[in-house]
């Protein structure tokens, strides 16, 4: 008897892990980094496409309204969609710990009279690249998590 992999053996592969060379058709992907609870969908489906769109305008609308964008997304797609509801609450997890990060940079450049102020260029610099990746990423369909150091995890 064989497992649903294809493993003549009956040989368990560990939680989460796919053997070599089979995928998960697209759509049934899982988050890497899933929540520990369940999602339980209340609201009318969203369909694949606009899915994608919501999660990259969670990521690529704080270049223009900041946390806003991720949070509003969240609050009105977090019940009808796991796939958008991971990407706003990376966009608001990301958000939040740029703003601790730029105030800490404020209070640094208070205090040396300016001369912290040249911690905000490169800050700013990652921030835009890493927003970018994210926009890209969701636009494909990926399951894309920003590095704990730049967002940490507060909203799931």
């Amino acid at each position: 008897m064989s497992d649903p992999y294809g493993n003549p053996y009956g040989h368990q592969q560990p939680y989460g892990q796919q053997p070599y060379g089979h995928q998960p058709p697209y759509g049934q992907q899982q988050p890497p980094f899933a929540p520990p609870q369940a999602f339980v969908q209340t609201g009318p489906p969203v369909a694949p496409g606009d899915e994608r769109t919501y999660a990259m305008a969670a990521h690529l609308g704080q270049l223009i309204l900041g946390v806003f964008a991720p949070l509003l997304t969240y609050l009105l797609y977090k019940d009808r969609s796991q796939y958008i509801r991971w990407h706003s609450a990376q966009g608001i997890n990301f958000a939040i710990t740029g703003f601790v990060y730029m105030m800490a940079g404020l209070f640094l450049s208070v205090i040396t009279f300016g001369i912290g102020l040249l911690l905000f260029l490169p800050l700013a610099a990652l921030e835009i690249i890493f927003l970018i990746l994210a926009g890209v990423a969701a636009s494909r369909g990926e399951w894309y998590r920003y590095p704990q150091w730049l967002a940490l995890p507060m909203v799931s």
